[in-house]
């Protein structure tokens, strides 16, 4: 049985924390399906991501997500807290923090 959930970044409003974003969240496979969402103008998009996340097991979509992707975000050099809600087929937590790496 596959499980699937779905995502959704809060607005990113630093470009920096995008970019990384965008390079960790973004995918287009089985289990990351996922875009920018598009903006009401042409061509432009919002800094939002959000798409589809699965796995093979009930829960695997939110273990995926704080265990491997928010990790990504945070060594991955994000500047600023980053929250990514998850709706899973099954499961309780629901709102994920990414924060920034402290320096040593």
């Amino acid at each position: 049985m596959s499980e699937r959930g779905s995502f959704v970044t809060e607005y990113i409003y630093c470009r920096k924390c995008l970019a990384i974003a965008k390079k960790v969240l973004i995918g287009n496979h089985k289990h990351l399906k996922s875009i920018v969402i598009p903006s009401l103008q042409e061509g432009q998009e919002l800094p939002i991501i959000a798409g589809r996340i699965g796995g093979t097991y009930a829960g695997e979509e939110l273990i995926t997500m704080e265990h491997d992707l928010i990790s990504k975000l945070e060594v991955g050099g994000i500047c600023h807290q980053l929250r990514v809600a998850v709706l899973a087929d099954n499961g309780e937590h629901d709102i994920f923090t990414a924060f920034p790496e402290k320096e040593v």
